[in-house]
C-alpha cells in the first residue's frame, strides 16, 4: 500500500498519516456498505452513501499524481472536495446526520491551517461556511418531520445562524494554532540563545584563566627556576627574595581564582541571599558603587541568580567600557523584585555594539520570568533595569 500511495511521500508526515487514515476509513466503510447491499439491504440511502463514498475515495486518489507538482495544496483541495461530496451525499441520504456532515465541511479548513497561505486559508474558510450552510439547508429540504411546514423556513434559519458558529470555531482554532506556533518559535530561539550564552560563558572563563592565572603560573615557574639557580650558586639572599615574590604571586593567584569562582556562582548568594552578595560585589567593584535596597527579602534561587548575574554583568561592562565615575544600584522587593544599574559614563548606541552580553542578560532574566530593559545614549550614561513577576509572599519568609 505504501508503494501505491508514494505520491504523498513528499508531504509533511502528520498530513500523510491523516490522509492514509482517511483513505482507510473510506475504504472500510465502502466495503461494509457494499457487502450490506449485496446481502439484500438495498435501501436507496445505502446506494447513495455507497456512491458518495466511491466518489470521495476517487477524489482522494486523484491527488496522488498531482502532489509531486503542486504539493499540499493539491491534496487539500482534493480532501475538501472529497469531504464535501461525502457531506452532501450523506445529508441527502440521511438528513438526520446533518449536524455531523455540517461539521465535516470544517475539517479541510482546519487541516489546511499549517500548510497554506492566508489567501488559501480564507478560501477554505469560505468553502467551510458556504458548505456547512448548504448542507444544513439540504437536510431541512429532505427532512420529513420538519418543525415548520415550510422546509425552506427551517433551512434559512439554520443556514443564517450556522456561519456564526463556524466563524467562532474557526477563530478559536486558528488563534490556538497561531499561539502554539509563536510559542514553538520562541522556544526554538530560546534554545539557540541558551547555547550561545553558554558558549560565550565558557569562552569568558577560558579567557580569564588564560590571561590571569595561567600567565601568573608561567611567571611563577620562571621564578622557581631562578630561585633554584640562586640556591645552587650559594646566593641565599637572592633566593629568599625570589621565594618571597613566589609567596606574593601565589596569594594573588588564589585571590583571582576566588574571584573567578564567585563569578561562576558565589557562595554568599546561596547562603545569605541577594542583598549580602551584592554588598560584597559592590565592595570589590573598580568603579565606586552605591547600593540602595528597599524591602528585599529572599527570592527563589532562580530569580536571585538571574538578578545577581545581570547586575554583575552590568557592573563589569561599566568597568570595561563606560569610563564612569560612579554607579547607582537600586533594588526593590515590593510588590515584586526590581533592580536598576545606572552609571554616569559615556553611554553607547546599542545598534553599534556586539549584542552577546546583552542577549545573555536578557535570556537569563527571561528564563526566570522577568523582563530586561537597557536605556543608553552616547554621552548620557546607561541604565539597566530588570523586573520579575510577582512572587508568592511565603517565599519572602524564608
Amino acid at each position: 500500500m505504501s508503494r501505491l500511495l508514494a505520491g504523498w511521500d513528499s508531504l509533511d508526515p502528520p498530513l500523510v498519516r491523516l490522509l492514509r487514515i482517511n483513505l482507510v476509513a473510506l475504504t472500510f466503510s465502502t466495503a461494509v456498505l457494499g457487502t450490506a447491499y449485496v446481502l439484500g439491504f438495498r435501501h436507496t440511502a445505502v446506494l447513495v452513501d455507497l456512491a458518495v463514498m466511491l466518489l470521495a475515495t476517487a477524489l482522494m486518489l486523484v491527488t496522488l499524481p498531482l502532489t509531486p507538482r503542486y504539493g499540499a495544496r493539491a491534496v487539500l483541495v482534493g480532501f475538501a472536495l472529497s469531504a464535501g461530496s461525502f457531506a452532501v451525499g450523506g445529508t441527502y441520504a440521511t438528513p438526520n446526520l446533518s449536524p455531523l456532515t455540517a461539521m465535516l465541511m470544517l475539517v479541510p479548513m482546519l487541516v489546511a491551517i499549517p500548510y497554506v497561505s492566508r489567501a488559501w486559508l480564507n478560501a477554505f474558510l469560505v468553502y467551510a461556511v458556504v458548505g456547512s450552510a448548504g448542507v444544513a439547508a439540504l437536510a431541512e429540504a429532505r427532512r420529513d418531520d420538519a418543525l415548520n411546514d415550510l422546509w425552506w423556513v427551517n433551512a434559512v434559519v439554520i443556514a443564517s445562524s450556522l456561519p456564526a458558529v463556524v466563524l467562532v470555531v474557526t477563530y478559536l482554532v486558528r488563534d490556538a494554532y497561531q499561539r502554539l506556533t509563536e510559542k514553538t518559535e520562541q522556544l526554538a530561539e530560546s534554545r539557540t540563545l541558551i547555547v550561545d550564552v553558554a558558549d560565550a560563558a565558557r569562552r569568558s572563563i577560558e579567557r580569564d584563566l588564560h590571561d590571569g592565572a595561567q600567565q601568573r603560573l608561567l611567571t611563577m615557574s620562571v621564578t622557581i627556576e631562578r630561585a633554584r639557580k640562586e640556591l645552587l650558586a650559594g646566593r641565599h639572599d637572592g633566593a629568599a627574595v625570589l621565594l618571597g615574590q613566589l609567596a606574593a604571586d601565589n596569594r594573588e593567584i588564589m585571590g583571582e581564582l576566588r574571584e573567578l569562582a564567585r563569578g561562576i556562582y558565589p557562595p554568599l548568594l546561596v547562603e545569605r541571599g541577594l542583598v549580602i552578595a551584592l554588598q560584597a560585589m559592590a565592595r570589590r567593584s573598580v568603579v565606586p558603587v552605591t547600593l540602595e535596597v528597599f524591602d528585599v527579602g529572599r527570592q527563589t534561587p532562580q530569580v536571585e541568580a538571574a538578578a545577581y548575574f545581570c547586575i554583575l554583568e552590568a557592573l563589569t561592562n561599566v568597568a570595561k567600557h563606560a569610563r564612569a565615575t560612579k554607579v547607582l544600584v537600586t533594588l526593590r522587593g515590593l510588590p515584586h523584585l526590581e533592580f536598576s544599574v545606572t552609571d554616569d559614563g559615556r553611554g553607547f548606541d546599542r545598534r553599534q555594539v556586539e549584542p552577546g552580553g546583552l542577549l545573555g542578560m536578557e535570556a537569563r532574566i527571561a528564563a526566570a520570568g522577568g523582563i530586561l530593559e537597557v536605556v543608553s545614549l552616547p554621552g548620557r550614561g546607561t541604565t539597566v533595569q530588570g523586573e520579575f513577576a510577582a512572587l508568592d509572599p511565603q517565599v519572602n519568609d524564608r
